[in-house]
């Protein structure tokens, strides 16, 4: 088309555009972390429950346990007494100052539940049933 002119990108919608792609892959992997933080999770509940069925108490080390956490850069796994898993994502990880805890509890016929918290984290990436 003759004489037709096209409107250009101004240089500010140009500069944004590389930050909105990394900000939503960003998310991406914020979930990703999480998601496989909450997996590494229920592998380190499975151990916690084992360690507690045969010794007749809660394991307070994470060296107690056959199973660990998965290597995620700038995440630390851990276990303290009464068997509570803590899952702190520091600098380096997509989540700094995030954590999430894992808390058991068993009933009178010796069946354990979990209760999860967190602290520093969106609602939207909070594992399901995480307050």
């Amino acid at each position: 088309m003759k004489g037709a002119k096209y409107a250009r990108p101004s240089l500010r919608v140009l500069a944004a555009a590389p930050l909105l792609v990394l900000l939503a892959c960003g998310g991406q992997q914020k979930a990703e972390h999480i998601k496989i933080a909450a997996e590494s999770a229920a592998r380190l509940q499975e151990g916690v429950v084992e360690f507690a069925t045969s010794q007749q108490r809660w394991p307070s080390r994470i060296e107690d346990l056959k199973v660990g956490g998965d290597q995620l850069p700038g995440v630390t796994y851990g276990l303290s007494e009464g068997g509570m898993i803590s899952i702190w994502f520091r600098e380096g990880s997509s989540l700094p100052g995030a954590v999430l805890r894992y808390t058991p509890r068993q009933d009178a016929s010796g069946a354990v539940s979990w209760s999860c918290t967190s602290e520093a984290l969106d609602s939207e990436l909070k594992p399901a049933g995480c307050v």
